[in-house]
């Protein structure tokens, strides 16, 4: 879809990126590829979630780490991923969060 010309952050109506439905639908091999082709790492959709709060709600640290490295904050929106892992007691999804020093 991007090669025949589709916008990298073209959103739905509920604002999700093609980055956001790729880390909640946990394909580690998209999410790689936009990200590598420059999507936007930390946008949110309208229900203030973001890619790193989908990776992390499905425990998926494999992609947590690639949004990471790619320097989304884990911190944004009203469902971030920080929160997302606070709420849902994944201290495992937190622990990996914490590793990554921000600014």
């Amino acid at each position: 879809m991007i090669d025949a010309g589709v916008g990298l952050d073209v959103v739905n109506t509920r604002g999700d990126t093609l980055l956001i439905v790729a880390a909640y639908q946990q394909h580690a091999e998209t999410v790689a590829e936009l990200l590598r082709r420059g999507a936007d790492a930390s946008a949110v959709n309208v229900m203030g979630q973001t890619a790193i709060s989908c990776a992390v709600f499905r425990g998926n640290e494999v992609i947590l780490r690639l949004l990471l490295e790619a320097d989304a904050d884990p911190r944004l929106g009203t469902h971030s991923g920080a929160a997302i892992a606070d709420q849902f007691g994944l201290p495992r999804m937190r622990e990996i969060i914490e590793s990554y020093p921000r600014d």
